[in-house]
């Protein structure tokens, strides 16, 4: 009745008897059972998986494209202001860029966020490190696997807390002063860590820097520069968590924290 298109799964069991001689087989049992309903879905299932595969594939390429375009835009710029705009801009799409290509070779919707934490140190450091200031960053511990629209999101927030800590924490003239360790012609290193901690409560994220510490006062609630401003509308608008940025318990430098709830961390 269904033609063709039927699928049928067929197991033979057979019937067996023991006499005097050994063994004898005397018939058999046929099973036949339609699979075609589940055979359809599982085409579907696959359909589907490869259709978003691709999809985050194309988002990262056109991604890549708008990337491009930035770059020739700001090479026609005679502003520095202008120039480093566009930069910012193109490093988030870098990040958003990388995420995609991972979701591309998932077979779900969800990530190991390390996966893309390293990827994302490269977009950073190809970005901001220089001989002037040469700066290390390391990453350390696990985030576990996070819904894709988190991890996009999440990967715009490292982006620009380390973006911040390298800008802020570290600047030329502080690096190359004798003083903060270097000499003349020759910097002193900086280092950022990345401490990923994946707990029964939410997700913590820390950037930790051994840069010059953050203002006396300071209030990151009341920041008012564009990268915190992106941070903190993020974390506390898409992701119900919060962030704090706070001094080194012991020695210099700045920890920002950002931490994010269960609930959020759970695919629908």
């Amino acid at each position: 009745e269904q033609g063709a298109d039927a699928t049928l799964l067929c197991r033979c069991v057979p019937l067996i008897t023991t006499t005097d001689h050994g063994s004898e087989v005397i018939g058999g049992v046929l099973l036949v059972r339609d699979v075609t309903e589940l055979r359809r879905r599982d085409r579907q299932l696959v359909s589907k998986d490869t259709t978003i595969r691709e999809i985050h594939h194309r988002v990262k390429n056109n991604l890549q494209t708008i990337s491009s375009l930035l770059r020739l835009q700001a090479r026609r710029l005679e502003g520095e202001e202008a120039r480093e705009a566009l930069g910012e801009s193109v490093r988030r799409i870098g990040a958003i860029s990388v995420v995609h290509e991972t979701l591309a070779q998932s077979a779900d919707d969800e990530v190991g966020f390390a996966e893309i934490v390293r990827p994302l140190v490269r977009v950073v450091e190809e970005s901001v490190s220089s001989p002037l200031r040469p700066v290390s960053i390391t990453v350390e511990g696990d985030a576990g696997v996070v819904p894709g629209q988190v991890a996009t999101t999440m990967a715009v927030v490292l982006t620009e807390l380390l973006q911040n800590a390298v800008d802020h924490a570290f600047p030329t003239a502080q690096l190359a002063d004798p003083e903060a360790g270097g000499t003349d012609g020759d910097s002193a290193a900086g280092w950022v860590r990345i401490q990923l901690d994946r707990r029964a409560d939410g997700l913590i994220v820390r950037v930790v820097d051994d840069g010059v510490g953050i203002p006396e006062g300071f209030d990151v609630a009341d920041a008012s520069g564009l990268g915190l401003t992106i941070v903190r509308t993020f974390v506390e608008g898409e992701l119900g968590g919060h962030i704090r940025l706070v001094p080194v318990e012991r020695g210099r430098g700045t920890v920002a924290e950002v931490w994010v709830p269960t609930n959020r961390l759970v695919g629908p």
